[in-house]
This record gives C-alpha cells, structure tokens and sequence, in this order.
C-alpha cells in the first residue's frame, strides 16, 4: 500500500508521521485490497483538520475531520474511515457468489425468469373494479396493484405515484 502524507501550513512530527503509517497500514485487515492512502494535514486558524482518501479496489473512502490537534483530527477520520470500510466490505461479502443478469444469459445461451431471480406472481384472483383495486392497494401497502378490470374485462394497473397521487393504467381499446 502506499500512504502519501501531505500537510499544509503545518510541519509534520515524526512522531505523528509515524502514527499514521501505523494505523494507515492497519487498514488493511479490513480490506485487502486497500492499494492507495492519502492523508492531508492542514492548520485553518485555531482548527487542524485530517482529510483521508482511501483507494481501494473499486472503492474511494474519505473521511475530513477536525480537532484542536492534528493528532485528535487524525484519529477522528481514521475512526470513521475504518467505520466506511468495515460497512463496504459487509456489502461485497453479502453481494458475493451473485451473479449478474448478463452472466446468467451469456452461460445459459438465453434467459429464464428463474436464472434472473424473477419470481413470478398470480394476479388477483378475482375481478374488481378500479375502486376495490384502490381500496386492496391501500390495504396492502403496496407500490402498484395489477387487476382485472370488471368493467372492461382487461388486465389494469393501479399505482402510487411520487406525488402521492395514484395512477391507473389501463390499455387502448
């Protein structure tokens, strides 16, 4: 891993320089594949602050802190990059051995609902008009409600839209 340290208007403690190698390296127990950190000191008035950026492998983590000391800043983003990391690696581990949709059709040489993950669902199994279908959606909590119209005899969508509102999709004649 390489670690660049930069600071501005500030000068930078052995000490310090090597307390952030130590705790920069430690992050690759988390993560393995942490190829890049770059730390930035800077003294603004009476504030230090600790900006981290953290390359990883398809991953950026930053983090900007301040404190009274440079030390205490660095310590506080490195906490919280420590937090980000932990949190990206349970992501990966819990994506992980999922394979895309293009993968699944490219290796079956076509597509099925169930190599995509599609479950397939039944349509209400009674006709109702636009009005129960409202009432039922409300009842179900649910995004959209497809239905067979009574009144029309053909398949129907009712659905809440981003306004709060409801829409109803119904086909041409």
């Amino acid at each position: 891993m390489r670690i660049t340290i930069t600071c501005r208007h500030c000068e930078l403690e052995p000490a310090l320089r090597t307390h952030v190698e130590d705790k920069v390296a430690h992050l690759a127990r988390y993560f393995d594949r942490v190829d890049e950190a770059h730390v930035v000191f800077q003294i603004e008035g009476h504030r230090s602050i600790a900006d981290i950026t953290v390359h990883a492998s398809r991953a950026v983590i930053s983090s900007e802190q301040s404190a009274d000391d440079l030390r205490s800043a660095f310590d506080r983003s490195i906490d919280k990059v420590e937090r980000q990391i932990r949190r990206y690696k349970e992501r990966v581990r819990h994506h992980k051995g999922v394979e895309t949709t293009a993968s699944v059709a490219e290796a079956s040489g076509g597509v099925s609902l169930d190599d995509l993950g599609i479950v397939p669902e039944s349509l209400a199994s009674r006709a109702m008009t636009a009005a129960e279908a409202f009432s039922e959606l409300e009842e179900l909590r649910a995004a959209f409600l497809v239905f067979m119209n009574s009144e029309t005899d053909k398949v129907n969508v009712i659905y809440r839209r981003d306004d709060g509102d409801y829409g109803l999709v119904e086909p041409e004649k």
